[in-house]
């Protein structure tokens, strides 16, 4: 599988682990309460987070560090601020799109410096 791939869906792992974090906890987590550690939400995104991170593994051993980290960072909070908005109905404002246009332009310029 191509490195770049699998850093996308490590990406989308990571993202979708914080979305289904934040909905498992709109009810409030109870740390006296298994049952708030048992909701699908809540155990979807440990699995999500484990998955990310053996992909993320495997980006890091093909690639520079000082390339993919930044830019699979930057990839996450796009994808963090786009599904907020979509799926947790999140308002985009213009200071948020400004922050992913200069995310992109900083990934664009990484990438142009891979060797």
């Amino acid at each position: 599988m191509k490195l770049w791939l699998i850093a996308l869906c490590a990406v989308l792992c990571n993202v979708s682990a914080q979305v289904l974090m934040k909905l498992a906890s709109q009810g409030g987590v109870q740390f006296r309460e298994m049952a708030s550690f048992l909701s699908w939400h809540l155990i979807t995104s440990v699995i999500l987070y484990g998955l990310s991170f053996l992909l993320t593994l495997q980006v890091l051993s093909q690639s520079a560090l000082s390339i993919a980290s930044p830019l699979m960072a930057g990839m996450t909070f796009i994808g963090i601020t786009l599904a907020s908005v979509w799926i947790l109905h999140e308002t985009l404002d213009m200071q948020k799109m400004l922050g992913i246009l200069v995310i992109v332009i900083g990934i664009f310029i990484l990438a142009r410096s891979t060797p």
